[in-house]
């Protein structure tokens, strides 16, 4: 797997040989909440051999005592003849003679039915037991492609789940730094190998095994060690500059569900927004004035950080961190650079010699661009996501290829997300970003206290909510009192609803 495209990604090294048991027991283990990869190699067995026939060559050898038998009797009746005796008893003799004949002959055809019957017993047994073992092996990988497939859309989950894991808060912006899967961004679904590497067995000639066990095995690898419809990421940090081409609607859209992931996941600490749009395109990036990334910890205005949303480039350098300017070029051998910055250009040019993202890409920054005019991809760091025509499927994607320089395109479903969901998105990590307080200018009235609801009704997090607690006794004074804000100070105020019916 080359760094950067995320099909599913397992470490190779040092991956052990495991049997169907063991396999079983690795993927029963991990936590609950947080599927785990399963990772490991399982070596398929060969499919049985085909014995030997002996064919007549067998036979004969069974049949030479009696043939020898025979000889003797012949020998006997032709003595008899000779000897002058009478003829019935010559008849009697080449009777024997020819009764003796027929049961050798009946033993050799019998031996003939008795070694094929063993024979096609033996290939049936063999037969079966392997199709057994084959579909102990089938549901071994069944089971390790469900895991990987929950694993994924926990670590990846589709743009339309993400205004409800932004509500939810327990895994808002989970992802640090030295986390692993850190910057690894979404853009939509393709086939992956299996996580699980089936390692099929050494081939052996075609004449040799069983037809029918190595057709099973051949129709077992192709079904699984391949797995449709998994979600996709790449690695923001792999390359100075993604291009998203295609129709214009389409190509925004995707780059929007693009942002949205790398906001769910990342915090404004670690990752940092910024969009250098045009007058035409400046309304379709509107909605990210409600992320907390795209506040610039240089500049204020009346309301707080200033948006770094622009179509002005030298108003955007101003806006962008201070250490833009030292960082060296794209490619460095050195520590990765906080904040990694996002630059989104929509329709906007970055022109040679500027200031803020130099042609040949800076450390610790991606380029999310959306061109209206592209040609061939020439830099290996780059990765073009382009939206191919044909149609969409039902859950609104659309045909994706995934191209870089010297490499096999990759076919995927990109994902769409609309305005709606990313304003929805975007609005419910709003309050979860306080001012830094670094920066220039703090406000005289900022609140202190809390500023969420279940806080001001002192419950916390509602699934820990215990009602014997919340519903014990209280005294008259504090009944149908309940807190509606915060006041100068951060004092909580409070409304009584029975005050004004108790005069």
């Amino acid at each position: 797997m080359k760094r950067g495209l995320g099909r599913a990604s397992s470490d190779g090294e040092g991956r052990s040989t495991l049997s169907t048991s063991q396999v079983s027991t690795t993927l029963r283990g991990g936590r609950v909440d947080e599927p785990e990869l399963p990772t490991g190699q399982l070596v398929l067995q060969p499919p049985p051999q085909i014995q030997p026939n002996e064919g007549a060559a067998g036979i004969a050898m069974n049949a030479i005592p009696m043939l020898g038998s025979l000889g003797s009797i012949v020998l006997v009746a032709t003595l008899g003849t000779t000897g002058g005796g009478s003829g019935i008893a010559s008849s009697t003799r080449f009777i024997a003679a020819g009764m003796f004949l027929f049961a050798t002959l009946g033993f050799i055809f019998v031996q003939i039915d008795r070694q094929r019957k063993q024979r096609q017993q033996q290939v049936t047994g063999s037969r079966t037991e392997y199709l057994r073992y084959l579909s102990t092996v089938r549901k071994v990988a069944r089971d390790a492609a469900d895991q990987q497939r929950r694993a994924l859309t926990w670590h990846h989950p589709a743009p339309q789940a993400l205004p409800a894991l932004a509500e939810d808060r327990s895994r808002v912006w989970e992802h640090g730094p030295t986390d692993p899967h850190f910057l690894q961004v979404r853009y939509g679904l393709c086939a992956q190998p299996l996580a699980l590497e089936l390692v099929p067995p050494e081939a052996a000639p075609i004449d040799d095994v069983d037809p029918a066990a190595a057709s099973a095995l051949h129709r077992l690898l192709v079904v699984h060690r391949v797995q449709p419809d998994l979600p996709a990421s790449i690695d923001l940090r792999a390359f100075d500059r993604v291009e998203v081409c295609g129709d214009e609607e389409q190509a925004r859209s995707l780059a929007r569900a693009m942002i949205c992931s790398a906001a769910a996941f990342q915090s404004p600490e670690s990752v940092v927004l910024a969009v250098l749009a045009t007058d035409e395109t400046l309304a379709h990036w509107d909605w990210v004035k409600w992320l907390p990334h795209v506040q610039s910890q240089q500049q204020t205005d009346a309301v707080g950080p200033m948006r770094m949303v622009t179509t002005s480039l030298a108003d955007l350098e101003n806006l962008l961190p201070p250490d833009l300017g030292d960082r060296p070029r794209f490619g460095a051998d050195e520590r990765p650079a906080t904040p990694h910055i996002i630059l989104v250009t929509d329709g906007a040019e970055l022109p040679p010699g500027n200031h803020v993202v130099p042609p040949d890409g800076l450390h610790g920054v991606t380029l999310i661009d959306l061109p209206s005019r592209w040609g061939e991809l020439e830099d290996a760091s780059r990765l073009r996501l382009l939206v191919d025509d044909g149609p969409v499927d039902d859950e609104g994607r659309v045909p994706l290829l995934a191209i870089r320089v010297r490499e096999q395109p990759i076919r995927a479903k990109g994902d769409q997300c609309d305005l709606a969901t990313a304003e929805a998105f975007a609005r419910r990590l709003t309050p979860l970003h306080a001012a830094a307080p670094g920066q220039a200018e703090q406000s005289s009235t900022e609140l202190a206290g809390p500023t969420d609801f279940m806080d001001l009704l002192g419950l916390g997090d509602v699934r820990g909510f215990d009602t014997s607690a919340a519903w014990r006794p209280r005294p008259a004074r504090d009944r149908l009192r309940v807190p509606i804000g915060l006041g100068e100070g951060g004092s909580m105020v409070h409304l009584d609803i029975k005050e004004s019916a108790q005069q």
